[in-house]
C-alpha cells in the first residue's frame, strides 16, 4: 500500500520594515460589461487571479500564483516621508499577511484572506482611479483558490513519477 505524502506547513513570511494599513480595492469579476450584464451588482472582491504565465516566478502554477489588483493607500504621505514604491508595497504586504480577528468561541485558526503574500512584487505602481489614491500591482501569493480573488489560479502539471509496469 502506497504512503500518503504529509502536507508541509509552510513557514510564515517574515517581513521587516514599517507596516502601513491598507486593503484591497473591491472589484467587479467583469469591469467593462455594461448595464445587461448576468453578473450580480452587488458581488465585489478584492482582486483577480492574472490569466498569464510568469515563468520567472519561482514555482509559478504549482505553488504560487499571481494576482492583479488596486491597494487603497495614502501613498503621496508615504512618499515625503521617503519611502519608494517598493517600501510601500512592502508594508502593506505584511499587513495583508495578517490573519483577521477570531471570533468569540471560534475554534479554527484563521489564515491570511489572500494567502502568503510575497513582499517582492511583480509589478507596482502608484495611481488615481476614480478619485482615490491607490497602489496598482502584480503580487506573487500561495494561494491557488480564495473567495476574495476573482477567478482561479492555473494549475500547471508536473512530472509524474511512474512505477511499475515497464
Amino acid at each position: 500500500m502506497a504512503r500518503r505524502r504529509r502536507a508541509r506547513a509552510e513557514e510564515p513570511l517574515i517581513i521587516d520594515g514599517p507596516e502601513f494599513e491598507c486593503t484591497f480595492m473591491k472589484l467587479h469579476e467583469y469591469p467593462s460589461l455594461g448595464i445587461n450584464s448576468t453578473e450580480d451588482p452587488d458581488e465585489l472582491r478584492g482582486a483577480r487571479y492574472h490569466g498569464s504565465m510568469f515563468w520567472k516566478v519561482k514555482g509559478f502554477g504549482v505553488t504560487r500564483w499571481v494576482i492583479a489588483g488596486y491597494i487603497i493607500l495614502d501613498w503621496e504621505e508615504l512618499l515625503e516621508q521617503g519611502y519608494t514604491k517598493e517600501d510601500i508595497f512592502k508594508g502593506c504586504a505584511k499587513f495583508l499577511n495578517k490573519p483577521p480577528v477570531r471570533k468569540k468561541f471560534q475554534k479554527r485558526i484563521t489564515k491570511p484572506l489572500y494567502g502568503a503574500i510575497q513582499p517582492e512584487p511583480l509589478k507596482v505602481s502608484l495611481r488615481e482611479k476614480n478619485g482615490v489614491k491607490v497602489l496598482e500591482v502584480l503580487a506573487v501569493t500561495n494561494k491557488r483558490k480564495s473567495k476574495w480573488v476573482w477567478g482561479e489560479g492555473p494549475a500547471i502539471p508536473t512530472k509524474v513519477k511512474r512505477r511499475g509496469l515497464l
